[in-house]
């Protein structure tokens, strides 16, 4: 899909917030087994290191970074891209700034940016 438009670039960016959201919903419950087990294996008196060094990649530290990492990612690109939409709408820079609880000089250096990048 082209992304010259701010509302394809929107349609995008929710595309991949839908996918990054998907994939942290697996993650999640991963973890949460992973989380009932060691809590388990720990109260029965399970040394943590042979637990640890045991643990099935990937492994819990590397899900829960995964997690944020996947949001992190997407979530830039959606406060851009909405931002770009919202300003090609009409809405103000001091609009848009509010509606983000953010400064309007954090809006004006989000639009720079990511104007000219491509998505």
């Amino acid at each position: 899909m082209p992304t010259d438009h701010p509302t394809d670039r929107l349609l995008a960016a929710l595309s991949d917030i839908e996918a990054a959201a998907a994939s942290n919903v697996n993650r999640t419950r991963e973890l949460q087994r992973r989380a009932r087990t060691l809590s388990r294996r720990l109260r029965a008196g399970d040394n943590i290191v042979d637990l640890v060094t045991t643990e099935e990649p990937p492994r819990m530290v590397e899900l829960l970074t995964s997690n944020m990492a996947a949001l992190e990612t997407a979530g830039a690109e959606f406060r851009a891209a909405e931002a770009l939409a919202l300003r090609a709408e009409g809405l103000t820079i001091e609009a848009i700034a509010e509606l983000f609880g953010v400064t309007r000089q954090r809006i004006s250096a989000l639009l720079k940016q990511r104007a000219a990048a491509p998505h």
